[in-house]
């Protein structure tokens, strides 16, 4: 059980990508004046009624909820002791640490130790959530490390709690994926 989260976090990390770049998009959709919409005539093999007028999902998306495992993302609307700003930064660095080098090595080992572990028999199992541990341990810094990179804004301190959020969403996730689980 103990072995689950850090299977659980490396994919939450992973699935987070896409809701950190939605929120960061539309944190500048909001701040950024909307461009004048100007009508077009329709091309002759359109519909009669086709126009390029902005379509309906150019609309802003509603904050706090989120599509993917019910209320809120991976990574919480706030975090004590980081503004706003600094927390709209952060989700655009964890974003590109998804493309770097060292990242991509850490996420790599982890994917060779859950499949070494998916059939592996309990004793070997114990013998592998050492390995975890570490492999998490190093994904953690290289993230950190590249989103310091990323952005030069971002200090340590800020960097450690917006990590140190993502992990303690990732156990809440895990306890209530287990409760769940044992309800069923």
């Amino acid at each position: 059980m103990k072995q689950l989260f850090p299977l659980l976090l490396a994919a939450a990390i992973g699935s987070a990508a896409t809701y950190f770049v939605m929120e960061a998009k539309h944190a500048a959709v909001v701040a950024a004046p909307a461009p004048a919409v100007e009508k077009v005539e329709a091309p002759k093999f359109a519909s009669k009624t086709a126009t390029s007028e902005a379509p309906a999902s150019d609309t802003p998306r509603k904050t706090g909820g989120s599509k993917f495992g019910g209320k809120g993302g991976f990574l919480p609307e706030e975090i004590d002791g980081v503004t706003p700003e600094q927390l709209n930064k952060c989700k655009t660095a964890l974003f590109k640490t998804f493309q770097d080098e060292g990242v991509k090595a850490a996420r790599v080992k982890q994917a060779e130790l859950r499949k070494e572990a998916e059939y592996a028999s309990d004793d070997e199992k114990k013998n592998l959530r050492t390995q975890f541990e570490d492999a998490q341990a190093d994904l953690r810094k290289a993230t950190k490390a590249a989103m310091l990179a990323a952005d030069a804004d971002i200090s340590d301190d800020i960097a450690d709690k917006v990590l140190d959020a993502i992990e303690e969403r990732m156990k809440q996730r895990a306890q209530q994926f287990q409760q769940n689980s044992k309800k069923k």
